[in-house]
This record gives structure tokens, C-alpha cells and sequence, in this order.
């Protein structure tokens, strides 16, 4: 009753505070990537294209995309450090310079601050899987609210962040530094994960099969090795 009535900003507040206290248990606050000026010479080795659906908000959609791409841009990953998505981009705020757009909450699209930055994150989180590294926090989208015509991305491949509650982190576990770059335009947006020795690409495969007449299963398997599975509400077949 009590989490109930408090404001939004403060169960916010009172999240990340949780968040800190587990990563001090689990060894991981003193192990996220950070901004550097590295002087080392990247090349592009992993890199996905996706459309950007085109939408009253793709305009919005995209500047949301630009502020979050310029802060993760400036990150250097070295060996067994995390990088997290909100410790990097940050609260989506209007003060942060966070417009509103369109996000996926509860199977529907509601506008709100920053959205549109789970296609981003989902990105990264597809590109990481092709290169093989330990997602530490990932989370599906309750819903699958498209049909296979209309899905831009594979139905699995998806990672929804919401700020203070669900994160998206991952683990270099390769040998060498890596970082993440970005291409954007109008109708598309490229993700390059970058190291400077040649990252060998991984075989994905979703699989994905019925639950029950309301709700689907993916299961995701890297190098034919189970990596995670996702449960989704199949709204189409409302």
C-alpha cells in the first residue's frame, strides 16, 4: 500500500539504490566500462542494420536515439568489465534533452520521455549475441504486439530497458578492449561493435514454438548452446 502511494521519481530513487546494493554484493560496482579517450586503433567487426519504422514520432524517436548514441560512443569496454545501458545514458529525462515518443509498455504503445530507446538497446543486445558475450541483464517485452510481416527484428532478439527497473548489461568476456559505434540516418539504424583483433560472428538461431493459444516461447541459442529463453503475450491472437 505504501509503494502505492509514493511518486514515481521516488520508487525510482528507491530502485537504484537496490540496484547498487546488489552489484556491491555481487562485486560488480567498481567494474563498469567508463568513458575514455582510447588510443587504440578499432575496426568494425559486428554490425546489424535495422529500419526505423516510420511513424509520427520517428522524428522524436530519432533525436532520443542521438543523445543516447553520443554517451555510448565515448565508452571503452576493456576485458570482464560491464557495460551498462541507463549507467551510460542516463535518466531519460526532458532535462537530460530526452523528447517524447512512442514506447512499448504493457503490449501498448504510450508516449513518454526517451522513448523509442528500446530499439536501440535491443540492438546492442542482438549485436552482442553475434559476438558471443556474457549478458549479465536482459529483459523481453511482455508482448509481441507485431505480426511477421510487419516485425523488423527477430521475434527474441529484443531487449526493453525501463530506467531505475530493468536494465540491459553485458560482459566483455573477450580478450581485447571493445566499443560500440553507430551509424543513423532517417530511415535506419547501424550498430558496429568494434575491437581491435577480429571478433569471429556467432550462429544465432530462435526458436521459437507455443505455449498456450495466448502465449508464445523463444528460445535463443548462440553456437547451437542455449543462451536464454523469453515468454511473450501473443496479442495478435486476440
Amino acid at each position: 500500500m505504501i509503494k502505492r502511494l509514493l511518486p514515481y521519481y521516488i520508487k525510482v530513487r528507491l530502485h537504484l539504490i537496490k540496484n547498487g546494493i546488489i552489484d556491491i554484493f555481487n562485486g560488480n560496482l567498481f567494474n563498469y566500462a567508463k568513458k575514455r579517450d582510447s588510443k587504440i586503433n578499432y575496426i568494425g567487426n559486428v554490425e546489424i542494420t535495422q529500419l526505423i519504422k516510420q511513424t509520427a514520432t520517428s522524428s522524436a524517436k530519432i533525436k532520443n536515439f542521438s543523445i543516447a548514441i553520443k554517451r555510448i560512443e565515448t565508452i571503452e569496454i576493456k576485458p570482464n568489465e560491464i557495460f551498462s545501458f541507463w549507467r551510460v545514458v542516463r535518466s531519460p529525462s526532458k532535462k537530460n534533452g530526452f523528447v517524447e515518443s512512442r514506447s512499448i509498455v504493457n503490449g501498448k504503445l504510450i508516449p513518454s520521455y526517451g522513448g523509442g530507446l528500446c530499439q536501440l538497446s535491443g540492438l546492442i543486445y542482438y549485436i552482442c549475441l553475434y559476438a558471443n558475450l556474457d549478458i549479465i541483464e536482459r529483459y523481453n517485452h511482455s508482448a509481441d504486439i507485431y505480426t511477421e510481416e510487419t516485425r523488423f527484428t527477430p521475434l527474441g532478439s529484443d531487449a526493453t530497458v525501463a530506467y531505475g527497473y530493468k536494465d540491459l548489461k553485458v560482459r566483455n568476456n573477450l580478450k581485447y578492449p571493445i566499443k560500440f559505434t553507430f551509424f543513423l540516418d532517417n530511415s535506419k539504424l547501424t550498430a558496429m561493435l568494434n575491437c581491435s583483433k577480429v571478433v569471429e560472428k556467432s550462429t544465432i538461431e530462435f526458436k521459437k514454438s507455443a505455449i498456450n493459444e495466448n502465449e508464445v516461447k523463444v528460445i535463443t541459442f548462440v553456437n547451437r548452446e542455449f543462451k536464454n529463453e523469453s515468454v511473450y503475450e501473443n496479442i495478435q491472437s486476440k
